[in-house]
């Protein structure tokens, strides 16, 4: 073969594996900066990761890459920044992106849309926020979606109450501490079955138009309480308690939990002194699909994360395979066995196992029902090597 002909069917065969792989992009924007509801946003954005994502993540592995999640806080979590990720998002027809906003949320007296506009951070110092700090979650979706991808999940967990002065944006067309975090076998099938069996497009916001969204009692550090009733209805499934065969049904028991629950924990306007409660509102454009994608196509690792995935990932790669990805790995990473690893559990902070990295890369390289790895914490030394990580690891129920 001569050159020519090689480097054609090369590059033929690289098209063929990048056009291959389906991707899952995840996109969260957090307004931790705000002195009122930071702390909660910040409580929520970690619930959301580690919970719902991860969960996502996890059940569609099989057949799904990860992109490197967009993460924006503070005033990173801006109006430009969003619109500048949706203008560089790139979807193939099978991805799936799911994008996530917390912080304050408002709408105008003459809204049509039946979702709140998003408000973003303001730089520190600034007093106000302008009307360019406002941007509609239902715009969010409709851009996602002319990226055409397979499935879309758009959250809001904000306010959707009336604001006199804000003015209307035009829309766009279109357990247990101690134990091991599994997802049952019936779990997977559940998450695989919403994502993957559907195109098109789900939207859910904190609450219906005039009504605000809250944090939970007991302090902001708790979180959002729609964050809680949707990552609960989300560990049933995990925990095999739960099924829902569509996303009507998922969400109506978000709906009705969230609902439920906001009249049994007394939320009590501050400057009012009335009685509040808080509907979820959501909206859900699928279609049924006979395709569901096939199995995903090897890439190179982009970042420790993903190269500790692969390490784990038994249905992928061969005993051999992990063992020589997990050499390289430390190779790359770390500076001898000198590191130290500690794995906490369901609760995210209990520690379950403390070691150096070279018998925790061995372990997770001979493991078979190890599905996800999501790094907690880290801290390098001089030379940028990693000498300590926390991390949370996810499994999926053994075949019997």
């Amino acid at each position: 073969m001569n050159k020519c002909l090689l480097l054609i069917v090369i590059s033929y065969m690289c098209v063929c594996v990048s056009t291959s792989a389906q991707t899952l992009h995840s996109i969260i924007f957090t307004d931790t900066q705000d002195e009122s509801i930071g702390i909660a946003a910040k409580a929520s954005h970690d619930y959301y990761s580690l919970d719902l994502l991860s969960t996502i993540e996890t059940s569609i592995g099989t057949s799904y890459n990860s992109s490197t999640p967009i993460d924006k806080s503070g005033y990173e979590c801006n109006r430009a920044n969003l619109l500048q990720t949706l203008n560089d998002l790139s979807c193939s027809e099978n991805d799936i992106v799911v994008f996530i906003y917390i912080g304050h949320g408002a709408r105008g007296l003459k809204d049509l849309s039946n979702f709140p506009q998003m408000c973003f951070a303001v730089p520190l110092g600034a007093r106000y926020r302008d009307e360019d700090d406002f941007y509609p979650l239902e715009n969010v979706r409709d851009l996602i979606m002319k990226k055409n991808p397979r499935f879309c999940l758009v959250i809001g967990d904000c306010c959707n109450s009336y604001s006199p002065t804000l003015s209307t944006k035009p829309s766009i067309t279109a357990a247990e501490a101690m134990s091991l975090d599994i997802i049952h076998r019936q779990g997977e099938n559940v998450i695989r079955n919403l994502f993957l069996t559907q195109k098109g497009s789900v939207i859910l916001t904190a609450s219906i138009k005039g009504q605000y969204g809250w944090c939970l009692n007991g302090g902001p550090r708790k979180g959002m309480l729609l964050e809680r009733n949707l990552n609960e209805v989300f560990q049933d499934i995990k925990d095999g308690k739960a099924s829902y065969s569509n996303w009507e049904e998922l969400l109506s028991s978000v709906k009705n939990n969230t609902y439920r629950f906001s009249q049994t924990i007394n939320l009590i306007g501050k400057n009012d002194g009335r009685r509040y409660t808080q509907t979820p509102y959501y909206e859900i454009k699928l279609a049924k699909t006979s395709t569901i994608p096939g199995p995903k196509s090897s890439i190179e690792a982009k970042d420790l994360q993903q190269a500790l995935k692969q390490v784990a990932d038994s249905r992928s790669f061969s005993d051999t395979e992990r063992l020589t990805k997990s050499r390289a790995l430390q190779s790359k990473y770390f500076d001898g066995d000198k590191a130290m690893v500690e794995v906490v559990g369901k609760d995210k902070t209990t520690i379950i196992q403390s070691t150096d990295i070279h018998k925790y890369l061995l372990r997770i390289a001979t493991e078979r029902d190890l599905a996800n790895i999501t790094i907690l914490e880290q801290r390098k030394d001089a030379n940028k090597k990693v000498i300590y990580l926390k991390v949370h690891e996810i499994y999926v129920e053994p075949v019997k």
